[in-house]
């Protein structure tokens, strides 16, 4: 009797992850299509600006350079009343000065300065520029915050699916790690399932990481939970990391030179590609710049007073807190950075392993639903182990945005199942 009672409940547990399963997939699903295809665009963004656009993005080595202030001075006169976002300047005396802009709609507009002789080559917007539009789409453009939300919801719905389906392929026919490997030669709904749950568990870890160095992007959870619990705790990055307004320095009015900081930088060894932010920001503001590495650890940041340029502060990522070193790498990871030159080939990579998924998922529950039916798992009976109560609480205190969306999708699947009930068996 004790035998039969527990078999009922793994079955009730089983049927209750399949279940959910199944609802987090008709939500991710597009989510990780849509997600997979414009971070696929933006790896390789700016290898097809360089393929499509060599007379913007290259001039004729020359170790000659006139002043920064100069070059963003042509890219101001060119774009009218725009505020200049950023100034990228590179190491390779080969590329051409990038002075970035904002235009209506909300996407970034790039014009390209020759800092041979300061004259300008022309500018890259909309279509032309995959390079904003590509981030912009993965970030939630154009809805804004709204957009950012939805793509946190799927995130953590993602996470919700690793972990059900996780559970779902846990061997319990006694294959142990032959589990791993899919049965090609099984056929139907079996062979399209491990397809599906094969792969998924080789890159479960790796999925779970990878949404976790999405979710500082977004507006809800990187802004108003991991922010404030940063701060809360000490573990927020230095003021001279420059990652939103710092007011410090005199206050007094005037402009600094532009080329003074650029000087100021490479005297201190920041030989690499460097990007200043800020150069028209809140009076009273300091300027950043900031050096662009491959590793969250190398890069190195300083802070100008906006009036003299005078160095106000200097950090480097090997000196952030914990969290923040960890939220800094995670960026890396997640935009391609961290492993260089295969860095972009490692994330495509990851894209298409979970565009298969996708495909797969679908394909095992097409082979397996019945005729004319939608093929949901039926609603499980029994309540929740405690263990399950507490799992999805420590989720839901993590994820607000989980909760809330559970919560709705909960209020749905209730309201559907009493508005049609499943029919009895004949």
């Amino acid at each position: 009797m004790a035998g039969t009672i527990e078999t009922a409940r793994r079955h009730d547990l089983r049927r209750r992850a399949w279940r959910w399963h199944f609802l987090a997939a008709l939500l991710v699903i597009p989510f990780v299509l849509w997600q997979s295809v414009t971070g696929t665009l933006y790896l390789w963004s700016e290898a097809w600006v360089d393929q499509r656009h060599p007379d913007l993005r290259f001039v004729a080595p020359d170790p000659h350079r006139v002043s920064l202030d100069v070059q963003v001075q042509a890219a101001r006169d060119y774009m009218g009343d725009a505020r200049v976002d950023n100034v990228q300047v590179p190491a390779d005396s080969r590329r051409s000065t990038q002075v970035m802009f904002t235009d209506a709609r909300g996407l970034p507009v790039a014009v390209f300065v020759d800092p041979r002789h300061g004259g300008l080559l022309g500018r890259l917007q909309g279509a032309a520029w995959p390079v904003g539009w590509s981030r912009g789409l993965h970030g939630g453009w154009p809805l804004g915050d709204a957009g950012s939300w939805l793509l946190e919801i799927g995130a953590c719905w993602t996470i919700v699916m690793v972990f059900t389906g996780l559970y779902l392929w846990w061997p319990r026919d006694g294959r142990g790690w032959r589990a791993l490997w899919p049965r090609l030669r099984s056929g139907g709904w079996v062979f399209w399932r491990d397809l599906h749950a094969c792969v998924a568990v080789w890159f479960a870890l790796l999925i779970v990481l990878f949404l976790f160095t999405a979710l500082p992007w977004t507006s809800f959870w990187g802004g108003r939970v991991l922010g404030p619990v940063q701060q809360r705790l000490g573990q927020q990055a230095p003021a001279a990391a420059g990652f939103a307004p710092v007011f410090a320095g005199s206050g007094a009015e005037g402009v600094a030179s532009l080329q003074q900081m650029l000087d100021t930088a490479r005297a201190r060894g920041l030989n690499g590609d460097l990007s200043l932010l800020m150069i028209e920001g809140p009076p009273g503001s300091a300027v950043s710049l900031r050096s662009i590495e491959p590793r969250a650890s190398d890069d190195r940041f300083l802070l100008f007073d906006r009036a003299d340029a005078a160095l106000l502060d200097e950090t480097d990522g090997a000196r952030f807190p914990l969290m923040a070193r960890a939220v800094a790498t995670g960026v890396k990871i997640h935009q391609g950075d961290y492993f260089g030159r295969s860095g972009p080939w490692v994330n495509t990579g990851f894209a298409a392993a979970l565009t298969w998924l996708c495909v797969t998922g679908v394909f095992a529950w097409w082979r397996r639903k019945p005729a004319q039916a939608l093929g949901m798992p039926p609603k499980p009976r029994a309540p929740w182990p405690w263990w399950l109560r507490l799992t999805a609480l420590v989720l839901f205190l993590a994820l607000p945005l989980l909760a809330l969306s559970a919560a709705l999708v909960w209020l749905a699947d209730t309201t559907w199942t009493k508005a049609f009930p499943p029919r009895a068996a004949p």
